[in-house]
């Protein structure tokens, strides 16, 4: 095939930029969405594979729950790797800080939601300290200990949603919230197959 038969159409132009590390997610829009804030952005995040890797949903899924609890706590202060959506959160909490700074923290437009299956008492700690030694803020943080997150996305009624499980993305915009699928990680190896 020459150079002439080669049919491309679609391209990213990056200014120099590594093309590495850019975000990206399929938006799922539901058929019928709840009515959200018009006077505050409202972004809700998965936490593994998501904010962070997949290291501890890896150990997750291949040895199971008693294992993964056991890893998170013997690695509690030890940050999890960033995931995919660390960068957009981080714009997030730029803006949200030039609010802060002027005195309007309850009055700041954007709101950030920690959405995650993990367990506040038993994994939930290492995400948060891992927030912390990242410099992020996040406003609210649920963890769910592995319940359906879409009646509490319901809600919160977030302008949008990023997780990299299909259940819980399709789960989300059944109730009426734009859903992102992220992607990444081991749940999309283990989805094929």
């Amino acid at each position: 095939m020459s150079n002439c038969d080669l049919l491309i159409e679609r391209f990213c132009m990056t200014g120099g930029n590594s093309p590495i590390g850019i975000a990206a997610a399929t938006m799922f829009t539901p058929e019928k969405m709840k009515e959200v804030s018009d006077t505050q952005l409202r972004v809700a995040f998965d936490g593994d594979a998501v904010l962070f890797s997949d290291e501890s949903k890896r150990i997750f899924k291949a040895h199971g729950l008693d294992k993964f609890f056991e890893h998170e706590k013997a690695h509690e202060n030890k940050p999890l790797d960033h995931g995919p959506l660390k960068g957009f959160l981080e714009a997030l909490g730029k803006l949200q800080r030039k609010f802060f700074d002027k005195g309007l923290r309850m009055d700041c437009p954007i709101r950030t939601y920690l959405v995650t299956a993990r367990s506040a008492a038993s994994s939930g700690t290492r995400a948060l300290k891992t927030l912390r030694s990242w410099g992020l803020e996040i406003d609210e943080a649920l963890f769910l200990a592995g319940t359906p997150k879409g009646p509490m996305l319901e809600k919160i009624r977030p302008h949008l949603f990023f997780d990299d499980q299909m259940f819980h993305v399709e789960g989300a915009a059944e109730l009426g919230t734009v859903a992102c699928h992220v992607p990444y990680g081991i749940a999309q190896r283990l989805a094929k197959k």
